[in-house]
């Protein structure tokens, strides 16, 4: 496992019991509160191999794959996006974070932007971009929403989760827990 790839860090990797639900939460309410507003994306991935590996990336993306596929697989994991300035909070989980997550079977994942606090987790993992088609119909009927209701589009991978769960099966979104 290299510590680097150039653009993400491994800047931690400590000890964790998997299986002990409170000193999982207490780690992801820590993270929550440290990198709610950091200007570059972060990550906490909390492996069943019992450790639990702090990465740092930059303002757009940090790449949790750096810890290993192995690693991945079940794991518990945070991250932040970077809020603009003069905004309470950014966007919620995009695209590319469910494929990661489907992909490498990955357990609840968990999301600070500000004061946004989501989660999503899927019941079944989805093969290769089988997510798009859904994500795409989710997003149809987000503005098919907001052209009815004649609001405007502030969130829209906020509002395509709201949608997803009825165009793909086994997937929860749990907005501002």
């Amino acid at each position: 496992m290299e510590d680097t790839d150039g653009m993400t860090k491994i800047t931690e990797v400590r000890p964790i019991d998997f299986n002990d639900k409170a000193a999982i939460t207490e780690a992801i309410d820590d993270f929550a509160k440290k990198y709610a507003y950091a200007d570059v994306e972060h990550a906490l991935e909390i492996s069943p191999n019992g450790n639990m590996y702090s990465l740092t990336g930059t303002a757009l993306d940090v790449n949790s794959l750096l810890i290993g596929k192995d690693a991945l697989k079940g794991s518990i994991s945070i991250h932040n996006h970077v809020v603009e300035p003069g905004k309470d909070k950014g966007d919620s989980f995009s695209l590319k974070d469910l494929k990661f997550a489907s992909e490498h079977e990955m357990g609840k994942q968990y999301l600070v932007s500000g004061t946004r606090f989501d989660s999503f987790e899927f019941a079944e993992y989805f093969p290769g971009d089988t997510i798009e088609t859904p994500w795409d119909n989710a997003k149809n009927d987000a503005y098919e929403k907001h052209w009815d209701n004649e609001t405007t589009v502030e969130f829209i991978h906020q509002d395509i989760l709201r949608e997803l769960c009825n165009h793909l099966k086994g997937f929860e979104y749990y907005e501002y827990i």
